[in-house]
């Protein structure tokens, strides 16, 4: 039915607003209805009350204990009532004969009894009738009766009655009625344009956030939603626009992964086929075939690091990456993977130190993932470490953890690449012009590898001094406990 949330807002409020309005106005009509009539009952009571006593008083009382009504007394009285409160007052026996009445009234109840019903209803109490007095008044009335004693009560002379045409009640509520709509048209109007405006004002930022989504789906993450406030929608345009940035580095990283990657599988593939061709056609000749094979070799194992870098990152966006826990000697591991480095650290003239007094460390981790992690660690510090420089590895244990740090001097990492340093594609722009191979998925491998071991790992870095990663997982021997 509705196309869009800004009518929708609009019209659910607005029928909010409306249906509030009349009910307002319905509980002000019945209101004012209970007012009026209260007020007509309570006028009528006090007249036929002050009448019944006035009555009293100008009654006389005969030798044969009869009593007389003084007409002639009591009918200035009567018509001045009768025309203060613009009603008939009409008094009748205990019969229900009407005996005296207004002028005003003369005409229509000199001839009139009342039914007994009616006089039976006053002697039990107050009686009050919306109505025509069973057919004695054309239009409906306000009555209202009173008895008439004599002698503190002891004698009931008569009733008076009081009645008042019901017709100004309609009036009345037409002048209300009026009244409230005009001031509720006033108010409704201010109302729906201060609504509609602050609907548009709400709706504005989601529309614009439908524009920015609409353009992240196509591959365009330049648009920015401006930031209004501080509310819920305004938390929602700040997290999309943090989120255009993530995913705008993420594309550049993954273009420049693909970039990478490419040239990656077409270098070493080339290389490859190239040497190949040339043995196989005797362009190279025998004496110098082993030193192409041996280069054959490491293109492949190059290729081979690849492919095992891009399964590692399948698997670990599946959630397929699993540790397989083992109690092994994480010193010995080390000293292992550090052999594997030798002839690169004897032609840089590396120096190692902090492993002369290690002594077995235990863990329990995944021999093979933790052995990737050494090595990617040790890859990066001997690839990037200065000539004749120093390389520092530690293997203790602290507050029932294990650490392993490995420090590097050289140029270390840029103070504002180091937020970014273990995210996936990622390559610092000092390490494009030494590490023309890598990828950027090493450390962000390590530190996927590190999490699944419940552990943690941090980077410090002062440009133009060292660099260092240290890592700790949880202690064996506080598991073996």
């Amino acid at each position: 039915m509705f196309k869009s949330i800004f009518a929708k807002y609009f019209t659910v409020l607005s029928l909010i607003i409306v249906v509030s309005f009349a009910a307002m106005g319905g509980m002000q009509m019945l209101f004012s209805t209970r007012y009026w009539v209260a007020d007509k009952r309570a006028l009528l009571k006090e007249n036929t009350q002050n009448m019944a006593t006035i009555t009293a008083q100008n009654t006389a009382e005969t030798f044969a204990q009869t009593y007389h009504i003084m007409e002639s007394s009591l009918s200035p009285y009567l018509n001045l009532m009768a025309t203060t409160i613009d009603s008939y007052i009409f008094i009748t026996d205990n019969d229900g004969r009407v005996i005296l009445c207004s002028d005003n009234a003369r005409s229509l109840l000199m001839s009139v009894t009342l039914s007994s019903e009616i006089l039976d209803n006053v002697r039990n109490g107050e009686f009050f009738e919306v109505g025509q007095l069973d057919g004695v008044y054309q239009s409906r009335q306000y009555t209202i009766g009173e008895p008439i004693f004599l002698h503190n009560g002891k004698i009931r002379l008569g009733f008076v009655f009081a009645s008042t045409s019901a017709a100004g009640l309609s009036e009345y509520l037409l002048n209300n009625f009026q009244v409230f709509f005009l001031s509720a048209l006033g108010v409704l109007t201010l109302t729906f344009i201060a609504l509609y405006l602050m609907t548009y004002r709400m709706v504005r930022p989601l529309r614009q956030m439908a524009t920015a989504a609409r353009k992240f789906g196509v591959g365009d993450f330049s648009i920015r939603i401006p930031v209004r406030g501080k509310d819920e929608v305004a938390e929602l345009a700040s997290s999309l626009n943090n989120m255009a940035v993530s995913l705008s580095s993420v594309e550049g990283m993954r273009r420049s992964f693909i970039a990478n990657v490419s040239h990656e599988l077409k270098t070493p593939m080339t290389t490859i086929a190239g040497f190949i061709d040339g043995i196989l056609d005797g362009t190279i000749p025998d004496e110098k075939r082993d030193h192409y094979l041996k280069i054959v070799s490491d293109e492949i194992k190059r290729l081979s690091r690849l492919v095992k870098s891009m399964l590692d990152l399948s698997r670990i966006d599946n959630g397929e990456l699993n540790i397989k826990p083992i109690f092994y000697d994480l010193n010995e591991q080390v000293c292992n993977i550090l052999l594997s480095f030798e002839q690169r650290i004897e032609s840089k003239d590396i120096t190692v130190t902090g492993l002369e007094d290690s002594t077995r460390t235990e863990v329990l981790a995944d021999f093979d993932l933790i052995g990737q992690v050494v090595y990617n660690l040790m890859d990066n510090a001997v690839k990037f470490i200065n000539d004749g420089g120093t390389l520092t590895i530690n293997i203790y244990r602290k507050d029932k953890r294990v650490y392993f740090s490995i420090r590097n001097t050289g140029e270390g990492i840029p103070t504002h690449e180091m937020p970014h340093i273990f995210e996936r594609f990622y390559k610092s722009d000092t390490s494009r012009s030494l590490d023309k191979n890598g990828m950027g998925l090493g450390l962000f491998i390590v530190k996927t590898v590190i999490n699944l071991h419940y552990g943690e790992i941090v980077v410090r870095s002062v440009e133009g001094e060292y660099c260092e990663f240290e890592f700790w997982m949880p202690d064996s021997e506080a598991v073996k406990r």
